[in-house]
């Protein structure tokens, strides 16, 4: 059962930064694109680079374990901020996406409860000093 956990908790790495990962990879493609986008919401262009920087560095700490409560954090809160920043108004879409956010965000909360796991970085690293 303990080599089912692990692989589950690998698993939920990996699913848990898909998006913000292939989101980041996105930004970097369409760079313009995303600089105009986040003007329109009133949102400085100089975030995008720590916004891509986030997306896949973070989402690439995150699917290896490493600094994975400490990503987490930083993940949930920006899943908060981007929803309250680039899904306001009252449609439908924009309630599913910023509940899609809440929701990452959640997730992102309790990998940084959990941990990375035991198949992760962050154990490898621990075993290695705590033998030290």
């Amino acid at each position: 059962m303990n080599q089912s956990k692990d692989l589950l908790s690998v698993l939920g790495r990996v699913m848990a930064v898909g998006l913000f990962f292939t989101s980041g990879v996105d930004k970097i493609a369409h760079y313009s694109d995303n600089l105009q986008l986040m003007a329109s919401n009133n949102v400085p262009g100089f975030f995008l680079p720590l916004v891509i920087l986030l997306e896949v560095g973070g989402g690439l700490a995150i699917v290896l374990g490493f600094l994975t409560r400490f990503t987490a954090i930083f993940m949930a809160v920006f899943s908060v901020v981007a929803g309250f920043l680039f899904y306001q108004g009252y449609s439908h879409a924009h309630l599913m996406v910023w509940l899609k956010n809440i929701s990452c965000a959640a997730g992102f909360l309790l990998l940084c409860l959990h941990g990375g796991g035991k198949w992760s970085l962050d154990h490898l690293l621990q075993r290695r000093f705590v033998r030290s």
